[in-house]
C-alpha cells in the first residue's frame, strides 16, 4: 500500500447524503474536458440549474440502490465513487475525480479498495462502463489491466479479474 492509500478515507454516503453526492458527481463532471464539451452555456447560472437538476434526479434514479462513496483526501472531498453488486462482479457505477486531483493515484486507490470489497463479498471480476470518447479514463483502466468484455454505441464495458487488480498497480 502507497502512502496514498494511509491518508484517504472512502466513506459510504447515508441516503440523507444522496443528493449532495449527485451534485459532487455532477460538478466533477461539469469541470472535467468532456462535461466542459456537453455544457456549452457554462457562462449562464440559469441554463446550469436547467442542467444541474435533471442530472442529479438522473443519477438518484441510475444509482438507486447502488453503494455511494464520499472520496476525502483529509478533510477535502476529492472524489466519489458507485458500487453495485452483480451476480459474480462488482460493478462500478461511477468513478470521479475532481479535476485538480487527477493523475495523483486517487483513482488507483479507489481501483484497488474496489477489489478488495469484490474479494470480501466473494465476487471475481470488477465491471465498469466508459465512454469511447473518454481517452484518459480508458487508458487508466487498461494499464490496470481492465479487458474489454462489450462494446456499445458510445461505450466500452470493461473487466478485471480482482485477483490481479492490486498487482498490476505495483509501483504506479
Amino acid at each position: 500500500m502507497g502512502s496514498l492509500d494511509r491518508i484517504l478515507r472512502i466513506i459510504p454516503a447515508k441516503k440523507s447524503e444522496h443528493l449532495l453526492f449527485n451534485l459532487y458527481n455532477f460538478n466533477f463532471f461539469r469541470r472535467s474536458e468532456h462535461g466542459k464539451a456537453i455544457m456549452f452555456f457554462e457562462g449562464s447560472r440559469l441554463v446550469g440549474l436547467f442542467m444541474a437538476v435533471p442530472y442529479i434526479l438522473g443519477c438518484e434514479l441510475a444509482f438507486f440502490g447502488d453503494e455511494r462513496y464520499f472520496v476525502k483526501l483529509k478533510e477535502q472531498m476529492t472524489a466519489v465513487l458507485v458500487l453495485r453488486e452483480k451476480p459474480d462482479a462488482l460493478f462500478i457505477g461511477s468513478l470521479a475525480v475532481a479535476p485538480e486531483y487527477r493523475r495523483c493515484g486517487l483513482a488507483t486507490c479507489m481501483l484497488n479498495y474496489c477489489a478488495r470489497v469484490a474479494r470480501r463479498l466473494g465476487r471475481s471480476w470488477l465491471e465498469l462502463t466508459v465512454l469511447k470518447k473518454n481517452t484518459p479514463a480508458r487508458q487508466l483502466y487498461e494499464k490496470a489491466g481492465f479487458i474489454k468484455k462489450e462494446e456499445r454505441k458510445w461505450s466500452f464495458v470493461l473487466r478485471k479479474s480482482v485477483d490481479t487488480l492490486e498487482n498490476s498497480f505495483a509501483g504506479g
